[in-house]
């Protein structure tokens, strides 16, 4: 029995990302590219005029990411399948994995897509669309914001929005992406166990870093810089210099 032919669309801010999928994606039969969108906004646009069946979907994108452009989809009841695409995002990854979507790691190796597009092919017949949708979206907000204690009460925080974590005694100081600083009740032990795996790299005995503004590192002088609204540099150990190696390849 020949498969029914799969139309896709191929969502990701980066042009190289873009041709290497379009590439690959065309060496895979039953398989037809219904277009292509560099941001949320402009896939969004494409789903209306082209409803297909599947979408490859960067994460992390200027403007809205992926998991909100999902958000907007099934409120506008879309019934599209997902299969995430993502450098390194730990805590993406593992909200993908409770879910029945899957998710490629870039660079895309070529026989991981077409396992991710026979497992697609198989949860379209065993679940309706929605249900998955739903059960991904479900996971990703339990535990969308942290609390955290304050001197004065809590603040609730999203992960994505903390760039890094300093330590200042038994208390630590959290630098957010638009440049706002708080300090809360928690010693830096206790915030590596709330945010080691989602993302997160201890880079020393004072600081933990958000992988996703990391944006140099200098070997020569064991330093990082991370970007958010403002640059940061911090220090980074030895020992875990080797580490940032493994992570990023």
């Amino acid at each position: 029995m020949i498969p029914e032919e799969i139309s896709v669309l191929i969502v990701d801010d980066e042009p190289e990302a873009r041709d290497l999928l379009r590439m690959l994606l065309a060496d895979v039969p039953h398989v037809r590219i219904a277009g292509e969108a560099e941001d949320a906004d402009q896939a969004f646009r494409l789903v209306e005029g082209t409803d297909p069946d599947l979408i490859f979907l960067d994460i992390q994108m200027p403007g809205k990411n992926g998991f909100e452009l999902v958000g907007e989809l099934r409120a506008h009841g879309y019934r599209t399948g997902y299969i995430f695409v993502t450098a390194y995002d730990e805590y993406a990854i593992q909200a993908v994995r409770a879910s029945a979507f899957d998710y490629l790691l870039k660079p895309v190796d070529p026989d991981e897509l077409k396992r991710v597009i026979n497992r697609y092919r198989q949860i379209s017949r065993d679940k309706r669309m929605e249900e998955i949708t739903d059960e991904l979206l479900a996971h990703l907000g339990k535990g969308s914001r942290l609390k955290l204690n304050t001197r004065k009460g809590f603040i609730l925080i999203d992960p994505g929005e903390i760039v890094c974590c300093l330590a200042d005694g038994n208390y630590t100081e959290i630098i957010l992406a638009n440049g706002r600083k708080e300090t809360v009740s928690s010693n830096l032990g206790k915030i590596v166990k709330e945010l080691t795996g989602n993302g997160y790299f201890r880079i020393s005995r004072s600081a933990i870093i958000n992988l996703q503004y990391l944006v140099y590192v200098d070997h020569k002088d064991g330093s990082c810089k991370l970007e958010g609204d403002s640059v940061i540099d911090l220090k980074v150990a030895r020992s875990r210099l080797a580490e940032l190696d493994r992570i990023f390849g």
